[in-house]
């Protein structure tokens, strides 16, 4: 059901409270999704975290 709708997955590689393993479930059942790992970032987020995000948002812009 997902087909043809595009998403960016971005999870931190250190969140203990959501483990990565479910965002790579979940990209692997929707077929136009990317995901990202931030590999310095936990659940709350970091710099790189905060760059990830208006970078897949900008892959959206018209």
């Amino acid at each position: 059901k997902l087909a043809g709708i595009p998403g960016v997955l971005i999870h931190g590689r250190f969140d203990l409270g959501c483990p990565l393993e479910n965002a790579w479930q979940l990209a692997q059942a929707w077929p136009d999704a990317r995901l990202v790992v931030v590999d310095d970032s936990g659940h709350t987020g970091s710099s790189t975290m905060a760059k990830a995000v208006p970078a897949a948002l900008d892959g959206f812009a018209r």
